[in-house]
């Protein structure tokens, strides 16, 4: 029979001394059955000397079978007490006279048999489990892998009925264009080339493109991580003899984006650009003057609103210089300069331009002749506003040019400008006479300069009249852009370009949360030597059929993949 240690002893039974248990429910322990009449012993007192008696007697003859320190303990001994196989075999017996249960190995608080079983089916489940969760997983991602290549940048893949909206130029978007000269074609003209960006009501930046003497191709989604009415800023200058793209936009996370593509390789998709990494945060609904005299709206396309231009012959380098408006806590608003230099590809923060009005749209122009940066905006109280910059000049400063009170319909009038041979030609619609769109032209250099003073045309000629009013009506704003040819050699000579959007289409933008978008993209023409425009020279721009991403792309948002990662 095993021994244990006093400590480790069993609990003894409850167990009166003549075989039955004691009711605990007698609260003195008597019998009630006694003749009550007879004197009773003191049974308490006897039951103390009786238990004290019963623990010496187990003290005894523990202690005379302890095992000593020389003895060497079982190999199931973790305390140096023998196993229960050795103290039987010695005669060793449980003092109470009956052997105590053999002690069962827990684990867990289960019996091993018990927890041993319970571990295989639960590992059993969990194999199982494994087993369909990678048939499911693998099932899953065959399904998706076309989704796996695509960046958040790259237009979400779309079903191939899902057709270009009515309205596909949504209102308030900003309409860019650049112009560049490649391919090697038999004339001049077949070597001039278009590109046009604006935002479709499904918030994509699309792109259409015109090359040479041929059609311009449907617009094609290029982006989908812009902000919904992002400002939109390109430009085009040469990279190692292949014309490159440089776009700016507001992503959808409200910070800066900066995108760049070389034009002579359409396997290549736009990268990001260093600018991204300043995180830039843009700022729309700037706060409007409280003398807000001319009822100008709060609009965020507005406040996005931004411009950029590029030159060989900046005193710094070759770079670009974006503009757009940002604002302090306080509501103080301004627009910023950054400046990016080619040579070390970085950028760094420039001047700030203060006499902006903060919905004004922004248009901005390098005149290389004269090396003179120039940038269009309202100054409030409907002032076209003038500022100038000595490109030339390292330290040089914006000083403001000519400004024209009352001429803009609105603050917020969509501004486009162009330059061509030491002249500048600026585009905006126009309230008064006949609604269109006209042409201010200035010319000369300021007088600071050395030149005889600016001066501009204020009987503009009408460049176009689109459709500025629908069944809900609309101001005369919308979206414009401009560019001036590069290519010499035109049988014609250089040319001046202007596109716009025209007809809306939908419900009015503030009904049931709708967007009210443009039918149309347009275009017209006309050489410098000549003063009007033609409607024979009016051009329509096409919308695409669809909104699907050209399957052709799908290499490209591999490609994309990879260089990101």
């Amino acid at each position: 029979m095993a021994v244990y240690p006093p400590e480790k002893q069993p609990p003894a039974p409850r167990l009166d001394y003549e075989g039955l248990e004691v009711d605990t429910r007698a609260g003195d322990g008597l019998d009630k059955h006694l003749d009550p009449s007879k004197p009773l012993p003191d049974l308490r007192k006897w039951q103390e000397e009786e238990e004290n008696k019963r623990y010496l007697n187990e003290k005894q003859m523990i202690q005379a079978h302890e095992v000593p320190q020389s003895t060497p303990t079982s190999p199931d001994s973790s305390m140096g007490v023998l196993s229960p196989q050795a103290t039987e075999q010695k005669g060793f017996g449980d003092p109470m006279g009956s052997p105590p249960e053999p002690r069962t190995r827990r684990i867990c608080g289960l019996r091993r048999g018990i927890f041993w079983l319970m571990f295989a089916i639960v590992f059993a489940i969990v194999i199982v489990a494994a087993v369909v969760g990678g048939v499911v997983g693998g099932t899953r991602r065959a399904s998706s892998s076309s989704n796996d290549d695509q960046d958040p940048g790259m237009p979400a893949p779309a079903s191939a009925n899902t057709p270009v909206r009515p309205g596909d130029v949504v209102v308030g978007s900003p309409l860019n264009v650049i112009s560049y000269i490649a391919g090697d074609g038999p004339i001049a003209e077949s070597k001039q080339y278009f590109r046009v960006y604006y935002q479709s009501v499904l918030g994509n930046v699309k792109e259409a493109i015109r090359k040479g003497l041929g059609q311009w191709e449907s617009a094609d989604p290029i982006f989908t991580d812009a902000a919904n009415n992002t400002g939109l800023a390109t430009i085009v200058y040469m990279n190692e003899s292949a014309p490159t793209g440089q776009m700016f936009y507001i992503g959808s996370n409200g910070y800066m984006q900066e995108k760049r593509k070389p034009f002579n390789d359409d396997k290549v998709y736009w990268e990001p650009g260093p600018l991204n990494k300043i995180n830039i945060e843009m700022t729309g609904n700037l706060s409007l003057p409280e003398n807000n005299r001319n009822n100008d709206p709060i609009n965020q396309f507005d406040g996005f609103r931004m411009a950029a231009v590029y030159s060989e012959r900046f005193r710094t380098g070759p770079g670009t210089r974006l503009f757009f408006h940002t604002s302090a806590v306080n509501g103080t608003t301004w627009v910023q300069e950054w400046i990016w230099t080619k040579s070390s590809d970085e950028w760094q923060i420039g001047q700030c331009i203060t006499n902006v009005h903060p919905n004004s749209h922004l248009a901005a122009t390098v005149d290389e002749r004269n090396d003179l940066l120039r940038l269009y905006f309202s100054s409030g109280n409907l002032t076209l506003q003038e500022v100038w910059l000595n490109i030339s000049d390292a330290n040089g400063l914006y000083n403001n040019g000519f400004s024209i009170r009352d001429f803009l319909p609105q603050n917020n009038a969509e501004l486009a400008a162009a330059s061509h041979n030491g002249v500048n030609y600026i585009y905006h619609p126009s309230n008064i006479g006949e609604l269109g769109i006209r042409e201010l032209i200035v010319s000369g250099v300021p007088a600071s300069l050395g030149g005889s003073q600016e001066s501009f045309n204020l009987s503009e000629p009408l460049v176009a009249r689109p459709p500025l009013t629908s069944s809900e009506g609309t101001s005369p704003y919308q979206p414009l852009g401009a560019s001036a040819t590069t290519v010499e050699g035109l049988s014609e000579g250089p040319q001046l370009f202007v596109f716009w959007a025209e007809n809306v289409t939908g419900p009015k933008p503030a009904a049931e949360g709708s967007v009210t978008g443009y039918r149309n993209l347009q275009q017209i023409s006309r050489p410098v030597r000549n003063a009007t425009w033609s409607e024979t020279e009016r051009l329509s721009i096409q919308l695409g059929t669809t909104d699907v991403y050209p399957e052709a792309n799908s290499s490209r948002r591999k490609r994309w993949l990879s260089w990101s990662l």
